[in-house]
């Protein structure tokens, strides 16, 4: 990952050891990492059942906050493109509420940037299929 990329706050996607070595403490039993992707010290994962997201914190980074946010809670997605002088975004929209067809449903939203070369098709295209697939399940019984 180029350091000015980190610095601009750019997540670019890292190799498989490199992801085992900075999720594998995070994971849960029998969850696997799928791809992940770092910025200068935070950055994400995706595993077979979530999106770990991890920030370090403070001027040594040792103290980190981990976000999980789970795959069939993601009901929408929206992916911007970059400009002559933005970079590309995807942002997700998730069901916080741990019952998914509770009576009142809590949303929330986490925007992930990339540099203006990673292209962000495939990335949107997998939670976009998430989306579609989660709210059919959710509006199953609802016909």
């Amino acid at each position: 990952m180029g350091f000015l990329q980190g610095l601009a706050g750019n997540m670019q996607q890292i190799d498989p050891q490199q992801a085992a070595a900075e999720y594998g403490p995070w994971l849960l039993e029998g969850e696997q990492v799928q791809s992940a992707y770092k910025m200068l010290r935070d950055g994400f994962c995706i595993t077979n059942t979530r999106i770990i997201s991890l920030d370090h914190q403070g001027a040594t980074g040792k103290k980190t906050r981990v976000k999980s946010i789970p795959l069939h809670a993601i009901v929408d997605v929206t992916a911007e493109s970059a400009g002559p002088m933005d970079d590309s975004e995807i942002t997700l929209v998730y069901i916080e509420t741990p019952r998914l067809r509770a009576p009142q449903v809590t949303y929330s939203s986490y925007t992930f940037e990339f540099p203006r070369k990673f292209d962000i098709a495939d990335l949107y295209r997998y939670f976009m299929g998430l989306a579609v697939k989660n709210v059919a399940q959710l509006n199953a019984g609802d016909r």
